[in-house]
């Protein structure tokens, strides 16, 4: 009996030594993270407060190379086509010269808007949406060969645009012509309107594929021999038949020209005309290059866009292989890193060799901020897209809004009279697009902030002339003082804050340049020298 008393009160010890043993490694478990946590928290605030009040540190190496760039530009759609009927001849000189000229962005690229005749037949809440088309629709018998015959055709139309199209090309900066469409002509789709009966219509009829490729090319070689042949006819022309193709287009609430094309439609599309624009070449002895597929975003989390459906079925092709660049808008992505690092590295092991080129995007915003943070919001973006995703090109939405539309899609805006305004966002795109030339490299900047808390961020060029530009924004309060190393000095800054536009300085380097608060700021350095 005494034995098995013992046993029970031995059994009862365990448990209890067992129950006090499971406390034990909980309390001891919590306690350890609890001072682990401490030390890290601890660490990373120590961290935090070094980069936030300490010395950044940039370091360029021009041995480490990515892209090859070719140039910033921006779309003339919908408000080119009234303001160029303006009689106010210095505001639209004024205007082409702050977009186009030495004293103004620079924009070496000018994208020409193809429009379907949308003013013809569709109402649109802006008007301005239907684009006009210089097809004479009355010539049309039923019979779609007559898309091929330039007589068709009215060129006096569209005058607005041709006007200011005029003026931009006689600035000398630009280098490339880029002209698309948001929808065929509204006489080759299948309800007889510039935007699908509904949502997601395929709306280009199949037997119109080659009567849609030989009006883009019809329009595009008269507009190439009649202005851009005036100026300079080296200068690199690019036919986009085919805008933002994944999304709807259609339906009661449609609001502009659009047309929206499934993958393997679009493909079997895109044959089509390629094979239109290389017997074209050939005859006209031209050198107009297709340009595809100005993809509606490049984010793969987002159903819609299906972007690695559309590249499948192009890749199908053997034109595809031939294409040295493919058209991508920033949209959705914004400043967001995740979208970009995904995209870029898709990019890198299914385009191969191929550059991307971001042809569109604005800031998806009501209103028009004149504040330094939308003009470093929008920098951001820019920034990203050339450091992340390799853009070899850049272009922003309108490069003239209108303030009815009361949005955050135009580089400069028009008030519908005798006034065009910038916001800060046109200085911000200005740092880059003045500084950053075509042919210029882009060069490795690391900068010691892994965590990204203190607000700089940069992107840095070789220049064919051997000098280097750096970008650099600082969205904290704070000025940052920052070392360069790489050996240089002769330091040019220009300067964009919510007071300064562009302001210009010239300094020999010692060592550190300081980076106002809130600001985007371009550091052009030359002459290298060894450091000790």
């Amino acid at each position: 009996m005494k034995e098995n008393i013992y046993k029970e009160e031995k059994s009862k010890d365990k448990k209890a030594t067992h129950k006090f043993s499971k406390k034990h490694v909980v309390v001891i478990t919590i306690i350890s993270f609890l001072i682990i946590s401490v030390i890290i928290g601890s660490a990373f605030g120590f961290y935090a407060l070094g980069v936030t009040y300490g010395k950044t540190v940039i370091t360029l190496d021009e041995t480490r190379t990515y892209q090859v760039f070719q140039g910033f530009g921006a779309s003339s759609a919908w408000v080119y086509q009234s303001f160029g009927l303006s009689e106010n001849t210095k505001l639209k000189d004024d205007t082409m010269e702050a977009l186009y000229g030495d004293s103004g962005l620079e924009l070496n690229t000018f994208r020409y808007n193809v429009g379907a005749g949308g003013v013809e037949v569709d109402t649109y809440e802006d008007p301005l949406r239907g684009a006009e088309s210089f097809f004479i629709a009355e010539k049309f018998n039923g019979d779609y060969s007559v898309f091929a015959n330039e007589s068709n055709y009215d060129f006096t139309k569209d005058r607005g645009v041709r006007e200011l199209f005029d003026k931009a090309l006689s600035l000398g900066n630009i280098k490339e012509v880029v002209f698309f469409a948001n929808s065929p002509h509204y006489l080759m789709t299948k309800n007889g309107k510039t935007h699908g009966e509904e949502k997601m219509q395929n709306n280009l009829k199949e037997e119109c594929y080659t009567a849609f490729s030989k009006y883009m090319l019809v329009i595009v070689n008269y507009l190439y021999k009649n202005y851009v042949c005036k100026y300079d006819s080296d200068i690199k022309i690019k036919i986009s038949p085919v805008n933002e193709p994944q999304w709807d287009w259609g339906g009661s609430n449609a609001t502009q020209e659009g047309c929206h094309y499934d993958p393997k439609q679009l493909a079997k599309f895109y044959d089509i005309f390629y094979k239109e624009l290389t017997q074209y070449n050939e005859k006209n002895s031209t050198n107009f290059s297709m340009d595809i597929f100005e993809s509606g975003n490049y984010k793969f989390t987002e159903h819609k866009t299906k972007f690695k459906t559309y590249i499948n079925e192009f890749s199908k092709y053997d034109w595809f292989d031939e294409l040295d660049c493919i058209s991508v808008h920033s949209y959705g992505a914004d400043i967001e890193k995740m979208p970009r690092m995904m995209f870029n590295n898709y990019s890198k092991n299914k385009l191969s060799e191929k550059g991307v080129s971001v042809s569109e995007y604005c800031v998806l915003q009501s209103g028009i901020s004149e504040s330094i943070d939308m003009g470093i919001y929008s920098a951001k973006v820019l920034l990203r897209d050339l450091k992340m995703i390799d853009a070899v090109s850049w272009n922003y939405w309108l490069s003239l809004s209108h303030k009815n539309y009361d949005y955050e899609d135009g580089l400069l805006y028009w008030d519908g009279a005798d006034r065009v305004w910038s916001t800060r966002r046109y200085y911000t795109v200005g740092q880059f697009s003045k500084y950053i030339t075509e042919g210029s490299v882009r060069i490795s900047a690391d900068y010691n902030d892994s965590f990204g808390i203190n607000g700089v961020e940069c992107v840095a060029f070789k220049r064919l002339d051997g000098s280097i530009v750096l970008v650099v924004i600082n969205d904290s309060k704070r000025d940052k003082k920052i070392k360069i190393k790489g050996g240089y000095e002769n330091i040019q800054e220009i300067v964009t804050t919510q007071t300064r536009n562009w302001e210009t300085q010239e300094y020999k380097y010692n060592g550190y340049i300081t980076s106002k608060a809130k600001s985007v700021t371009t550091y052009i350095m030359t002459n290298p020298v060894i450091e000790g």
